[in-house]
């Protein structure tokens, strides 16, 4: 199964009465658009992920998993896109993902979505149900509501494999929430996602591609999990 990643506009920033929190309101993607990947999400693809999982989805910061910046206040579908209100306490990240949002630093949200029920259309992939996992503040998708999952000549493996100690210094810990396993199966999914695009076939143009980099992260796969 693929993980993607769809980008939207920011939406608004405003802050609560008592300013102990801050709420950004905005598209997390929209309908009925084609994107760069050709694929055009429909209306009602969110309807049952909200139902069963909307409570787990949360707010992050660049679809990283360690740095959780809100939660879901309001998570609901309209004729245009889906629609999400985050609330985001003044921690230190909150606070500066917040002041960069009013700098226009930030100015987009993306979700992190795989697709359950999908067809091609000939010139465009049709997709009619998905699964939420989180909603992030991004600096700047790749392309417009576009596959941001490509490793291939990836600069820094270094990330990459930290991610994977990450999975399992809390794997080890134990007792695993429901919400901690629902992140859990989001960074899987998007790691696993990563390792397939380092694994494709490269098709040479001028230069021979360099491998080494796609080597490593599958002998650290086999190693670490």
């Amino acid at each position: 199964m693929e993980f993607i990643y769809k980008a939207a506009p920011l939406g608004d920033v405003v802050y609560d009465i008592d300013e102990k929190n801050s709420l950004v309101k905005g598209y997390g993607s929209f309908f009925d658009n084609k994107d760069s990947d050709q694929d055009i999400i429909r209306k009602g693809a969110y309807q049952k992920t909200i139902q069963e999982n909307g409570s787990r989805v949360k707010y992050l910061y660049q679809h990283d998993m360690m740095q959780p910046i809100g939660k879901m206040t309001e998570l609901y579908e309209d004729d245009k896109g889906l629609v999400f209100v985050a609330e985001v306490p003044k921690t230190s990240l909150g606070k500066d993902v917040i002041e960069l949002m009013k700098a226009g630093v930030i100015t987009e949200n993306s979700v992190g979505i795989m697709p359950i029920v999908k067809e091609n259309k000939g010139d465009y992939r049709e997709i009619r149900e998905v699964k939420l996992y989180e909603i992030s503040a991004v600096t700047l998708a790749a392309n417009d509501q576009a596959k941001i999952l490509d490793v291939k000549g990836i600069s820094n493996i270094d990330q990459v494999y930290k991610r994977y100690d990450n999975i399992c210094k809390l794997l080890r810990k134990g007792d695993i929430s429901d919400n901690l396993g629902y992140a859990l199966e989001s960074e899987i999914l998007k790691l696993k996602t990563y390792f397939i695009n380092a694994t494709q076939p490269v098709v040479e143009t001028t230069e021979p591609v360099e491998k080494s980099q796609e080597v490593d992260i599958y002998k650290y796969l086999i190693n670490k999990l």
